[in-house]
């Protein structure tokens, strides 16, 4: 059914996949809607249903009517949390950048509802990141799902600090957009540059311009999920065909970053599992791209059941310094007791834990 799923994943956008011509059995619409659901198509889904393009008995669209009406009043409440962040933050002066699906469902897509989302992603400048969690801690009674690695490493090396907002509500509070070592090469002063701005519920809220905004899609697509959701692939061709982008732009800022070969996996990966028809500029660079061997290693850190250890091995070969170097390396091998605790770990069986899981790679 993965094979149906990638062709809604494709739904609007010129594609050599097709929908089902025919109603399909309960059984397997279930699974497709199930297989939505994880990969955050179902409004996509909803949209090829409503238009006639995706046929489905009437018992079918009433479980997928109750299914988007679920995400929509889930969606509403995420977006209502957001404000109130963005509130918070605005007046502990803090800037913000909101990213991810909250921002492309209002930038990129024909219709917002098109692009689900389950949280609330946002920037925040590197080296604010303390400040932004007590504000959010003190204004909206957030708390931190888990404490940090060791003090002082969120600011210095992190990606994100993760918020628990509410009745099951998540704030994902990013400094930059992905562990070890693609975030530590990222020129974090490129993520502030002047905003696009963009409408929501009366307030005018900021996220990336671009090319930053397609960077920040490749690296979801191909360093976030393992493998990666299918709504980070369209998000990429959504982005590249109705955006556009300057393939300089995005290239000069893809090097300063050492992130070509990010883009280059995340492009072709989108454009091979959803089969699309046109093959713009930076489409033709991304199949044409050769990593060096380097670029391959890191890469390959992302992948596999010990990703969430070898990528931050993986990052001790770009950190500049020698004294950088250890202070990343005693976080990751010796978090700090409270860490631990929070994950039923001992600093033996976190040890443990880790040489298992790079072993089964």
């Amino acid at each position: 059914m993965n094979g149906v799923a990638s062709a809604v994943a494709a739904y609007g956008v010129p594609s050599r996949l097709e929908l089902p011509r025919e109603e399909l059995g309960d059984a397997a619409f279930a699974q497709v809607l199930a297989e939505c659901v994880s990969n955050r198509l179902l409004g996509l889904l909803g949209s090829a249903v409503g238009a006639g393009g995706f046929p489905v008995t009437e018992e079918q669209r009433a479980d997928l009517e109750v299914t988007l009406v679920s995400w929509s009043i889930h969606g509403l409440r995420v977006e209502q949390a957001l404000l109130q962040a963005v509130d918070a933050l605005s007046v502990a002066g803090v800037p913000t950048r909101v990213i991810k699906g909250p921002a492309l469902s209002r930038t990129v897509y024909p219709e917002p509802e098109q692009r689900v989302f389950g949280d609330v992603d946002f920037l925040v400048p590197s080296g604010r990141v303390h400040d932004a969690v007590r504000a959010l801690e003190s204004a909206l009674d957030a708390e931190r799902a888990q404490p940090e690695l060791r003090p002082g490493f969120d600011e210095r090396f992190g990606k994100e600090v993760l918020l628990r907002y509410g009745n099951s509500l998540e704030l994902d509070l990013h400094r930059v957009f992905v562990d070890g070592a693609f975030g530590l090469t990222i020129v974090t002063e490129d993520l502030f540059a002047p905003p696009y701005r963009f409408p929501l519920a009366g307030y005018e809220l900021s996220t990336l311009p671009m090319p930053q905004r397609l960077l920040s899609s490749c690296y979801h697509a191909a360093l976030g999920d393992w493998p990666p959701r299918l709504v980070a692939l369209r998000d990429v061709v959504q982005l590249v065909l109705r955006e556009q982008p300057n393939l300089l732009d995005v290239l000069m800022m893809a090097r300063a970053w050492r992130c070509e070969v990010v883009v280059a996996r995340a492009i072709t990966t989108a454009w091979d599992t959803l089969e699309i028809i046109e093959t713009p500029p930076i489409v033709t660079w991304a199949r044409q791209f050769e990593p060096d061997r380097l670029g391959k290693f890191l890469l390959s850190s992302h992948e596999g059941a010990g990703r969430s250890f070898t990528r931050h091995l993986a990052a001790l070969l770009v950190l500049p310094g020698f004294a950088d170097r250890c202070a990343y390396a005693r976080a990751i091998a010796f978090p700090q007791r409270s860490y631990l605790q929070a994950r039923g770990l001992s600093a033996r069986s976190h040890i443990e834990r880790a040489i298992d899981r790079i072993r089964r790679g």
